[in-house]
C-alpha cells in the first residue's frame, strides 16, 4: 500500500507540474510561432501554422490533447527541430546522463574520504583546507569555471578537448552511453576518445557537488564522532579505521545520501551553462536552447522529464533509507 501510494503522489507531482509549466509558457511574452517562421513569414503563414500546431484552440483544449499524446509516447512538434519534442529528449538524454553520472561519481569518490579525513583531524591543517574548499568550490560560477578550464587545459596547454562529445565515431549504439557503450562493444578506441572529451566538463559539473558533498560528511562525521558508542570502541581498542569507516560513517551517511539524491536531478536540470559552453549535445543545452527560441513544447517536455528525476531519485533516495539504518520508518 505504501509504495501504491507513493506512486500516485508522484504521479501527481508530475501533472501538476505539467499544468503549471503549460499554462505558464504560454503567458509569457513573445510568438514562438513567429519566431520559428522567421521575420518575413505573412500573417496567413504564421495563422496557418498556428493551426496545424494546435495552438489556435482554447488553452484546456491544448492541455487535452498535450496530455493525450503523452499517454502515447509523444511530445508534440519541436520549433527548433522538425520532429517530436520527445524523439529529440530521448536522444539527447543519454549525453547528459552520462556527464552527470561521471561528475557525481567524482563528487563522490573524492568528497566522502575528504569529509571523513577533515572529521577526524578536526581543526589540523586538512581540516582547514577542507573548509576553505567547501566555501570556494560552492562560490565558483559555472560558467567562469568552464570558461577559465576551457582557457588553461584546452587553448594553453591543449591537454583535453573542449568541445563536443567525440572526435571520432560513435561506439555501437545499445544505451547512448558512450562510455558503456564503449566496453560493450570492446572499442577502446571509443571509450579514450569519450573519456577524453568527458574530462573538462566533468570536472566543471563537480566542482559544487564537491564542496557540498564534503562539507556535509565532515557535518555529520563531526556529530557522530561525539556519540558515546564511539568511544566505547575506542575504549575496547577497536581499529580507528573500522570505527571510522564502518559505523560512524553508515551512522553518518544518511544526510548526505538526502544531499546525493537532491544534487543528482539539479545537475541534470542544471546543466546547461556547461553543455552551452562546451557544446555538449545533452537535454540541458536543448532546455536552454528552447527557451530562447520560446519553443513550448520543447520546455514543458525537458521541464518533465527533469521532474521525472527529481520524484523518482527522491523514491529511490528514501528506499536506501531503510536499508542503510533500519531504525528508521518511513511512512507512505
Amino acid at each position: 500500500m505504501r509504495f501504491l501510494s507513493r506512486l500516485a503522489n508522484m504521479l501527481i507531482v508530475i501533472l501538476f507540474v505539467s499544468i503549471f509549466m503549460f499554462v505558464l509558457v504560454r503567458v509569457l511574452p513573445g510568438d514562438p510561432v513567429g519566431a520559428a517562421l522567421g521575420e518575413g513569414a505573412t500573417k496567413e503563414q504564421i495563422d496557418k501554422f498556428r493551426t496545424q500546431m494546435g495552438m489556435d484552440k482554447p488553452l484546456e483544449v491544448q492541455y487535452a490533447v498535450y496530455l493525450r499524446g503523452l499517454f502515447d509516447g509523444h511530445f508534440g512538434p519541436s520549433l527548433i527541430e522538425p520532429r517530436d519534442v520527445g524523439d529529440i529528449v530521448w536522444e539527447r538524454l543519454p549525453a547528459t546522463l552520462e556527464l552527470v553520472l561521471c561528475s557525481l561519481m567524482l563528487a563522490i569518490v573524492l568528497g566522502v574520504p575528504l569529509g571523513i579525513v577533515a572529521a577526524t583531524h578536526r581543526n589540523g591543517p586538512i581540516d582547514q583546507l577542507s573548509r576553505l574548499w567547501s566555501l570556494t568550490g560552492v562560490s565558483f560560477p559555472p560558467f567562469w569555471a568552464a570558461l577559465m578550464l576551457q582557457l588553461l587545459l584546452g587553448a594553453a596547454l591543449a591537454l583535453v578537448p573542449i568541445t563536443g562529445r567525440m572526435s571520432g565515431p560513435p561506439p555501437e549504439h545499445f544505451t547512448g552511453l558512450y562510455l558503456v557503450d564503449a566496453l560493450l562493444t570492446g572499442n577502446l578506441s571509443a571509450f579514450g576518445d569519450a573519456l577524453h572529451h568527458l574530462i573538462a566538463p566533468t570536472l566543471v559539473m563537480a566542482v559544487g557537488p564537491l564542496a557540498q558533498i564534503t562539507s556535509m560528511v565532515r557535518s555529520t562525521m563531526l556529530d557522530e564522532l561525539a556519540k558515546p558508542y564511539v568511544s566505547y570502541n575506542r575504549a575496547v581498542g577497536m581499529p580507528s579505521f573500522l570505527i571510522n569507516y564502518k559505523y560512524a560513517l553508515r551512522n553518518a551517511f544518511s544526510s548526505t545520501l538526502t544531499l546525493i539524491g537532491f544534487l543528482f536531478p539539479i545537475m541534470i536540470g542544471g546543466a546547461f551553462i556547461v553543455e552551452k559552453v562546451f557544446a555538449w549535445p545533452g537535454i540541458a543545452r536543448f532546455g536552454a536552447d528552447s527557451i530562447l527560441a520560446n519553443d513550448y513544447n520543447a520546455i514543458v517536455g525537458v521541464t518533465l522529464v527533469v521532474c521525472l528525476f527529481v520524484v523518482v531519485v527522491n523514491f529511490v533516495t528514501e528506499e536506501l533509507y531503510s536499508a542503510l539504518d533500519p531504525r528508521i520508518r518511513l511512512e507512505g
